[in-house]
């Protein structure tokens, strides 16, 4: 399988930055630990199934934690298989039912992960079809369920209707499948066992979406792999971070991004910045919650003063930074960065990490 991914200095320091929040997130109590995993769960199926075009409502989500939600006794799909719409029986079941059915899959399945990770880089693709089993058990017919798709399709934007990309010929994802499992063995000559997980799961991630491998739930199938490879490989074994967030505020660039790097024939690259960015917010996003001391000093008076004069929605560049401090861009890079892992600013994507945005 072919994997282009120049290693930029940006990039480097975001695969820097994921380790060390990630080291710290290690010697959590096991009861934090637990509460931040139920939480992760939680979070990461709303959003999840929601990137899917899912109409998820709180209210449905929160009736299934409670327990007050009951999985009806029959929700299976007809026998043709033409997609994920013709794929549910939509017209014998209420809207927020299969929401709910779709949201209590996910976080089954996200119980499960501790034992799909450690089978992941032996067995890849039954692992897979497990997976895209459990998130679409009761919605697909069982013969459909972690079978790969044998259907043509293509990736709409769900407002207008209209193609983001086109997705490989059925008969091309044998090839294409083998491909990624040879490379997650580390049986080809340049494998995943030569890149940082970030990178590792970046790529999972990005191919299982360009790919479309199954009739239904991919996108849900692929944030579930990449979440498998840094259980797997050790950044986040307990499952914590819930990189969702980022993707799910901007869907269209989400998707939009594939695109791109099927116009860039294979490079990966800008994807791999973006999705390591997500990974490194969500990091933080979960030290915080567990009261952990933000891995960077607090952001002086400078920094705050400048945030300060910022509108919500408002970008500043580090040369902007600088400029206005007569500071140098080091130092005006260390100032935007604090007030992003403070939560004051967000990167903004494609920007090599130069310009940042308040939320």
């Amino acid at each position: 399988m072919d994997v282009r991914i120049p290693y930029g200095a940006y990039l480097a320091s975001l695969i820097a930055e994921a380790s060390t929040a990630a080291g710290r997130l290690l010697d959590l109590d096991e009861d934090t630990r637990a509460r931040l995993a139920a939480s992760a769960a939680r979070s990461s199926a709303r959003l999840s199934a929601r990137l899917d075009g899912s109409p998820l409502e709180d209210a449905t989500a929160d009736a299934v934690d409670a327990g007050r939600w009951q999985r009806p006794a029959e929700v299976m799909a007809g026998q043709q298989s033409r997609g994920w719409a013709a794929a549910l029986r939509i017209d014998g079941m209420a809207t927020q039912d299969v929401a709910a059915v779709e949201y209590d899959n996910l976080v089954r399945a996200h119980a499960r992960e501790h034992e799909w990770a450690d089978r992941l880089f032996d067995e890849p693709l039954q692992v897979l079809s497990e997976v895209h089993a459990a998130v679409s058990a009761g919605l697909v017919d069982p013969d459909v369920a972690g079978r790969p798709r044998r259907t043509e399709q293509a990736v709409h934007d769900g407002a207008q209707g209209r193609v983001i990309f086109n997705t490989p010929a059925p008969d091309a994802l044998p090839r294409l499948l083998d491909g990624l499992q040879r490379w997650l063995r580390g049986t080809d000559s340049e494998a995943s066992t030569a890149h940082p997980a970030p990178v590792v799961a970046a790529v999972v991630h990005e191919h299982l979406l360009q790919w479309q491998p199954y009739e239904s739930s991919n996108g849900r199938v692929a944030r579930a792999a990449a979440r498998l490879v840094l259980r797997a490989k050790g950044m986040d074994p307990a499952g914590l971070a819930v990189p969702e967030h980022r993707w799910a505020a901007e869907p269209g660039a989400y998707y939009g991004e594939v695109a791109a790097t099927l116009r860039r024939r294979g490079d990966l690259g800008p994807w791999t910045e973006r999705h390591t960015e997500a990974l490194v917010e969500a990091l933080h996003r979960v030290a915080t919650a567990a009261g952990l001391t933000p891995a960077a000093d607090e952001p002086g008076d400078r920094a705050r003063r400048a945030v300060a004069t910022m509108a919500s929605g408002e970008t500043i560049t580090v040369a902007d930074h600088a400029a206005r401090w007569g500071i140098s861009r080091e130092a005006a890079w260390s100032d935007l960065r604090s007030l992003a892992v403070y939560g004051h600013l967000e990167r903004e994507p494609k920007t090599l990490g130069r310009r940042f945005r308040r939320p």
